[in-house]
């Protein structure tokens, strides 16, 4: 018996020293989800994703009012659902309790978790129900004055501030008053993020109100900050590679027309071709190598710039996820991503995967001049 033992065990043994010496074969395409789009029975969700240069960190000679060309734009492509790069408030609220593993969300959100936090204690409402309350109301059409302001109360209960502020710019100004839940700090709080310099106000929310939508969705990322590596580590390995910085400060020939001087929203001419050239192939392609593709190509940034990447694109895949699923109830309608340029050529890498979704051309918006539009 011992021997017959023995006997079997080295030849499991053998055999399996020969599975593992056999090379890894790649398995073949397979399904392609993309391929049956022209078999759906229901229309396809147009999509267009604008890529921008964060209008926070624009000149101080910016102003907000210089973007009513790309507003008008917009407005006569009137999508029906409208997202930013905010972070939602059920992303907030799940990082905030998992800190030790996802880190600090208010990194990122700012001032959003602390709001919501007192829009909650006032409303004696957690942010769950403020937001499936929120979502049932904003269903209801011609909503009256006390139930917009109800409805921005909650809004910003659910961590859901710009939201909150789309509610309340489509009131009159002699509305705007604390009631329906709203008290006076969250009025302030309201008021602020609706007049916020950057792309989420003076952009997102500002269409948003233009078009009469209920609200704009928070479709942006930093769970997938969970993978990122070691900032000594990667800042040794980066410091190495001085062609990489040069590629990241844009401080290349190729890359030197979409500098931030370069593209510099200082004067209101300069806003269209700003937003064109961002928006370009050229951009993306430049910008992804630039940025992305060289961390994985250079021998001596190895896991690091590895791993940077992973969380690059696991952020851009659940940016993605969000607006398919914002999306899902429409069938046949449109979709708007306002988002850093960065970003833009993953994400709709990824959503041109899917069975049903359609990307639009962001310069063919631009180069048309709808009527009215300068």
């Amino acid at each position: 018996m011992r021997t017959s033992v023995a006997v079997m065990m080295a030849l499991l043994g053998l055999c399996g020293a020969g599975l593992s010496a056999r090379p890894a074969v790649r398995a073949d395409p397979g399904f392609d989800p993309a391929a049956a789009r022209q078999r759906m029975v229901l229309p396809t969700t147009k999509v267009m994703v604008l890529g921008l240069s964060h209008l926070d960190r624009a000149p101080k000679a910016f102003d907000p009012a210089w973007l009513e060309p790309v507003l008008c734009r917009l407005r006569a492509y009137a999508p029906d659902v409208i997202l930013t790069e905010a972070m939602s408030g059920e992303q907030l609220a799940g990082i905030a309790a998992y800190r030790a593993v996802r880190g600090n969300a208010d990194k990122w959100a700012g001032s959003t978790g602390a709001v919501a936090k007192s829009a909650q204690q006032a409303l004696a409402i957690g942010p769950a129900d403020a937001l499936a309350t929120a979502n049932m109301l904003s269903a209801r059409p011609d909503p009256a004055p006390a139930d917009r302001r109800r409805l921005a109360a909650l809004f910003l209960a659910a961590g859901e501030p710009f939201s909150a502020a789309t509610q309340w710019l489509q009131l009159p100004p002699t509305e705007r008053i604390a009631g329906d839940g709203v008290i006076a700090a969250m009025k302030t709080a309201i008021e602020q993020f609706g007049a916020a310099r950057s792309e989420l106000a003076s952009l997102a929310v500002a269409l948003a109100v233009q078009l009469k939508r209920p609200r704009v969705y928070s479709a942006g990322d930093h769970l997938s900050d969970a993978a990122l590596p070691d900032d000594a580590a990667f800042d040794a390995a980066l410091k190495a590679n001085p062609a990489i910085i040069d590629g990241l400060n844009k401080a290349t020939a190729e890359l030197a027309p979409f500098s931030s001087k370069a593209l510099s929203i200082d004067t209101p001419d300069r806003v269209l071709p700003a937003f064109r050239a961002l928006n370009s192939a050229r951009f993306g392609q430049l910008d992804a190598q630039a940025q992305w593709l060289s961390l994985q190509q250079s021998p001596t940034m190895g896991a690091v710039g590895r791993q940077r990447v992973a969380a690059w694109e696991a952020q851009n895949l659940r940016m993605a996820t969000t607006i398919r699923e914002v999306t899902a109830p429409i069938p046949g309608g449109k979709a708007l991503l306002v988002v850093g340029a960065a970003h833009k050529p993953f994400i709709e890498a990824y959503l041109r995967t899917m069975t049903d979704i359609e990307i639009l051309s962001v310069p063919a918006m631009l180069d048309a001049t709808p009527a009215g539009c300068r």
